[in-house]
């Protein structure tokens, strides 16, 4: 039995200039203290390297006890658009093999970098420009 859960504050992250911050509740459900190691687990199209638990990634748990803990999230700029996914995982240190719980899956969305718009001046003058010129022409030809 794992002696660890894992829950998380928010289903769904929006990203801020490519970072957010994920909060989730790890308790151990034991009646002992326990050392445990965090471990951010992204999915399979994640980088691991965006992802970075906040403080101390092996911690002492105390018995039956919930510990605040927070994974922070740094996508770089260029990164490729799309739907991602991650979660926070708690093992034992004693028994990392057996004694370990998978938290829920964290979702967020990569966005494709917004086209920088044309202003729009510069093509009114080229228009207005050309109207000037054929009113000209036309004046000077039906002279």
């Amino acid at each position: 039995m794992a002696s660890f859960t894992v829950t998380a504050a928010h289903k769904k992250l929006k990203l801020k200039s490519g970072a957010a911050r994920g909060s989730f509740t790890v308790t151990n459900t034991s009646a002992q203290t326990l050392r445990g190691r965090l471990l951010a687990r992204p999915s399979e199209q994640a980088k691991p390297e965006w992802f970075s638990i906040v403080g101390d990634s092996v911690r002492d748990f105390a018995p039956n006890a919930a510990v605040q803990v927070a994974v922070q999230l740094n996508v770089p700029a260029g990164s490729p658009p799309g739907s991602y996914s991650f979660r926070l995982d708690a093992v034992s240190q004693v028994d990392p093999d057996e004694d370990y719980t998978e938290g829920p899956s964290i979702s967020f969305t990569v966005k494709a970098p917004e086209q920088p718009k044309r202003p729009i001046l510069p093509w009114i003058l080229v228009v207005v420009g050309a109207i000037v010129l054929l009113v000209i022409v036309a004046f000077l030809a039906a002279k």
